[in-house]
């Protein structure tokens, strides 16, 4: 590996040595720029040590669940190595601040998240979370990079129970699961009416409009059942939760200024916020095309906008407006570890050119023959 992104070098400056698992089984402790220098030696490698846990890593053994995370709205992983053989993958979200496990109370918080995190996409429930793929090995495994790191805080909201969940009620949008959907959508009603004296029947009632908006009514009782019992123990949390809840941009109380500052100051703060907005959007919708692209390239499905849309579940018009990041992402198939923030800020407005324009260029610099190719001619060009 060539180059080092800037959050995962400040992960592994953590270690002075570290644990590396050899293919044959045996495992070694030694000094990380042996493991930088020789990344094709060895295909697994400790993170989460005896003392503190440095990540969070998930199993995915079905290749129809690689992208479940984005499906979810899970932030997208700081690590994506899949297995060049057999398409098993780990997804691996590093943390800013390690978890020492000497701390009960974070320890009991981070398990919380990890549990829900493998309910949610369906990882392996009995993978032990402390060792994962060596995605500095590029002979073995193909590695996607996005350059952010995590705070506990950031998955919080993923927390399915927990009996110190807060939460700002914030309106979610559709997962593409209508059981998620219905769960998200309940709970966050529930928060807001947990004191009432007729609280499941209140649920029930919302729970049945939900239902009816999908095409395909599900089963609600089971979610019903959950939300109730969460919120029945937790009804004097939520307001306190409330109180707590800071500006995004940590803005400081406006003091002491004329009214042609105080314009200024307000006009400054909008277009920090509105640029802030508009960088979250173009980040989401990158990371949701990004891996409907991984998907139809692995099952040799044509890449035109209308199946990007459909698989996405996103607006025609939407991908159409980022036809720059479907091109870029289509160009680095070949394993090349690539930073989602980059590309998504690198592309910027919407392209005009048709997805067959690019098919040459694509060819010349990210295939290695001629079968692979005819193989991607077929599946770019139709």
């Amino acid at each position: 590996m060539k180059y080092f992104q800037n959050e995962l070098n400040k992960t592994l400056k953590r270690f002075n040595k570290i644990r590396l698992y050899h293919a044959h089984g045996w495992m070694n402790i030694l000094p990380m720029k042996y493991l930088k220098k020789n990344p094709q030696r060895y295909n697994q490698i400790q993170l989460n040590t005896d003392t503190h846990f440095n990540a969070i890593i998930m199993d995915i053994d079905d290749e129809e669940l690689l992208t479940e995370w984005n499906a979810v709205g899970l932030p997208t992983p700081t690590i994506q190595t899949l297995n060049k053989h057999n398409d098993k993958a780990h997804l691996v979200w590093l943390l800013n601040v390690p978890v020492s496990k000497k701390n009960r109370k974070a320890i009991k918080y981070y398990k919380d998240i990890v549990n829900s995190i493998k309910q949610l996409i369906g990882a392996d429930k009995a993978y032990q979370n402390h060792q994962t793929k060596n995605f500095l090995n590029e002979e073995l495994y193909r590695t996607t990079y996005n350059d952010v790191a995590y705070d506990l805080g950031d998955f919080q909201g993923f927390i399915i129970k927990d009996e110190k969940y807060q939460d700002d009620l914030a309106e979610l949008e559709s997962t593409g699961s209508r059981h998620i959907d219905l769960f998200n959508n309940l709970r966050r009603y529930g928060y807001t009416i947990a004191k009432h004296k007729n609280l499941q029947e209140k649920l029930e009632k919302r729970a049945e409009l939900l239902n009816e908006q999908f095409d395909e009514p599900i089963k609600p009782k089971s979610i019903i059942k959950s939300v109730l019992n969460f919120c029945e123990e937790n009804k004097n949390n939520f307001k306190a939760a409330a109180k707590q809840t800071a500006g995004t941009m940590k803005f400081k109380k406006i003091k002491n200024l004329s009214q042609e500052q105080y314009k200024n100051e307000v006009h400054k703060r909008q277009s920090k916020s509105a640029s802030r907005t508009a960088d979250i959007k173009r980040l989401k919708a990158s990371g949701r095309i990004k891996a409907t692209v991984e998907a139809l390239l692995r099952k040799k499905i044509k890449i035109t906008y209308t199946n990007i849309a459909k698989h996405a579940k996103m607006a025609l018009r939407t991908v159409k407006n980022h036809t720059k990041i479907v091109q870029l992402f289509t160009k680095k198939i070949n394993g090349a570890i690539s930073s989602i923030r980059v590309i998504a800020l690198e592309a910027g407005g919407a392209c005009t050119l048709p997805l067959k324009c690019w098919l040459v260029e694509f060819q010349s610099k990210n295939l290695q023959n001629e079968g692979d190719i005819r193989c991607y001619q077929h599946i770019i060009s139709g």
